[in-house]
């Protein structure tokens, strides 16, 4: 009987530690983009679930057919809310974690610079600035909730200097942002608030049941074409 009590706890011991690790990292990819480090989890940081940013930011009309813009410091920064100042963006949302090991020459910031950590509610669309150190071609990856990474093609840069693009927040959970362009950038750091578990459609007619996202696989690489406005996906096992 003691035995078996003790088989029970420790079984029970083993369920919760695999509970509490994060998920694992892909750092997959094809289509020629370099290989990513595995980055570092919001857990393993520390980091606060921070609370969604109320904003009503959407890409207009013609940022949308855009993968990249062209901007300069000067706009990333003003970006900042009114009246936010160091406590509301305290050392957690600056934090700039690179790779380890690996140079790291272009930053990358989220909302506004120098932020490196946000929320933000499902659907919501929030800048994301970038501030590269030379030129050549821009991959851009992003780590979801369940550990997979999708990887996209995002054009080239013929000088250094400051760009911007838009995060769109299709999957509840944290986010790990990150971009290569003759050298990677720090991660930035989004989590989303929604129902957790699933991708949920903005638009669930005719069927309202929400399915698990993504849909097959562990990768994905995205090529967008901004003279049709079409996404293509192509998934890998």
């Amino acid at each position: 009987m003691k035995w078996t009590v003790l088989l029970i706890a420790s079984i029970m011991l083993l369920s919760l530690s695999a509970m509490g690790q994060p998920n694992q990292f892909s750092t997959s990819t094809s289509g020629g983009a370099p290989t990513p480090s595995t980055p570092t989890s919001p857990e393993s940081l520390g980091l606060q679930t921070p609370s969604a940013t109320a904003s009503s930011l959407t890409p207009s009309t013609q940022e949308k057919s855009q993968l990249l813009m062209k901007s300069d410091e000067q706009t990333a920064y003003a970006a900042a809310p009114q009246g936010f100042g160091a406590t509301a963006t305290g050392p957690t949302y600056k934090q700039v974690i690179t790779p380890s090991g690996t140079y790291a020459p272009n930053s990358l910031y989220v909302s506004y610079a120098p932020q490196t950590v946000a929320g933000c509610n499902l659907y919501a669309n929030l800048p994301l600035w970038m501030s590269t150190t030379g030129s050549g071609t821009i991959w851009f990856y992003e780590w979801y909730p369940n550990g997979m990474l999708d990887t996209q093609y995002a054009g080239s840069v013929y000088y250094p200097g400051w760009y911007k693009r838009w995060f769109y927040a299709d999957v509840p959970g944290w986010h790990i942002l990150q971009y290569y362009c003759n050298g990677w950038s720090n991660y930035a750091y989004v989590y989303v608030w929604g129902p957790s578990g699933n991708w949920v459609s903005p638009n669930p007619s005719p069927n309202p049941q929400p399915y698990p996202y993504p849909f097959y696989g562990e990768n994905l690489v995205t090529y967008n074409f901004p003279s049709t406005g079409h996404t293509y996906k192509s998934y890998y096992k």
